[in-house]
């Protein structure tokens, strides 16, 4: 009898044991899922005046600088507080709060729950507002005239909601930003004058909220168009766009290019780009001219050396991707390659037994094709220049 009870409590000790072994880790995945879906902000944010987060070269007005909430609780809405409006501002939409960079410093944002009735605190955010500011890695090479930058100006937190002036130390030369838009995206450029070869120093000013600030210096070197002072070497039948003779060339003129000797280089100009094509091997001098309608020796840059060339053809490489095919089958595709690409002689290609096989004439881009047309062999026959390579075709009765 008493065997038979204390099987009964030791039964019902292990279902208690079971049973609170299958309840404890429950419970505590629950409570442990709970504290991690809990609401919450980042403790800590750096942001730069304005409201839109800036890039070097352009930026987005969606881009906003965002105070976000983690973990949303549904039906649950949300406020934002700064502590100090004259540093930063905020203003919430749904669970974000959108942030306004006012003047330098350190305010701290907090955030409220508002679930059932009932005001809860998320969590606090202590924001750091930077002033912009600008530098350059190296300094820049302008030509004379007018241009447009190259390299963009490096802001730390531009900001762009902010206007940006630029005073030059000199009235040579002046700039100023440019704004484009396109899909949406605002692209930011400077463009510059200048009258005169040097170095200069321009002042960049910020004003924001009616006040004007200086954001940093930068400088530009300014230099006159030169001639490349060595001989330039193209090959025969070859061009070269005669901007490559110039050195810092002004982009707001036109340059004429005079060859002393026009047997050996052409000059053809396409959609208003000069081009100096080689047309006889030899060397000649090129005359430079800026901003003139036709020669003028006031006006002359200066003069230079072009060498043309002949070209060497190295060799040629056929890619036979068949050599046995059927009568009726589909032609051969061919393709020949010249080294040099640009070696001016034609490719020929001829076939020892037209009735075995027929060949096509090499097009423009080098490939040729072979048409099957009675059983047999026959021998394909590339030539270039005083090179030659040969292929054997095997042209069978049926497919098999």
């Amino acid at each position: 009898m008493n065997m038979v009870k204390n099987k009964r409590i030791f039964s019902k000790i292990v279902s208690a044991i079971l049973l609170v072994s299958l309840l404890l880790p429950a419970g505590m995945i629950t409570n442990e899922a709970q504290a991690a879906t809990k609401p919450s902000i980042e403790a800590t944010k750096k942001i730069g005046t304005g409201s839109i987060i800036a890039n070097y070269d352009y930026y987005s007005k969606d881009d906003k600088y965002i105070l976000d909430v983690s973990n949303v609780v549904k039906k649950a809405t949300y406020s934002f507080t700064s502590s100090n409006a004259k540093v930063v501002t905020v203003k919430a939409i749904g669970s974000n709060g959108y942030l306004t960079g006012i003047k330098a410093g350190t305010a701290t944002i907090t955030c409220n729950q508002k679930l059932n009735g009932k005001t809860t605190k998320v969590g606090t955010c202590e924001v750091t507002v930077v002033n912009s500011s600008v530098s350059q890695d190296t300094i820049p090479v302008l030509p004379l005239g007018n241009s447009v930058a190259k390299e963009y100006l490096e802001y730390q937190y531009r900001n762009n909601d902010a206007t940006y002036t630029f005073t030059s130390d000199n009235k040579n030369f002046s700039m100023k930003e440019n704004l484009s838009k396109f899909d949406g995206m605002y692209f930011v450029k400077q463009s510059f004058t200048a009258t005169a070869p040097g170095t200069y120093t321009v002042t960049v000013k910020e004003t924001y909220n009616k006040s004007t600030r200086v954001v940093g210096k930068i400088k530009y070197i300014v230099k006159k168009a030169t001639v490349s002072a060595e001989t330039t070497t193209i090959d025969l039948g070859s061009d070269i766009v005669g901007y490559e003779m110039v050195n810092d060339y002004r982009l707001d003129v036109d340059y004429i290019y005079e060859p002393e000797d026009s047997d050996i280089i052409e000059v053809v100009k396409s959609n208003e780009i000069s081009y100096l094509k080689g047309k006889k091997v030899g060397t000649t001098n090129i005359n430079v001219y800026e901003d003139a309608k036709a020669p003028d020796k006031s006006k002359l840059v200066g003069t230079c050396k072009i060498t043309v060339k002949e070209v060497v053809l190295e060799s040629i490489d056929c890619d036979f991707y068949e050599t046995e095919v059927y009568v009726g089958g589909e032609p051969i595709e061919v393709e020949v390659t010249k080294e040099p690409y640009n070696y001016p002689g034609a490719i020929t290609v001829t076939s020892s037994d037209s009735k075995v096989a027929t060949v096509s004439d090499v097009d423009e881009d080098g490939n040729f094709t072979v048409t099957p047309v009675s059983e047999g062999n026959t021998t394909i026959t590339i030539t270039c220049g005083t090179i030659t390579k040969t292929q054997t075709i095997t042209v069978s009765t049926n497919e098999d």
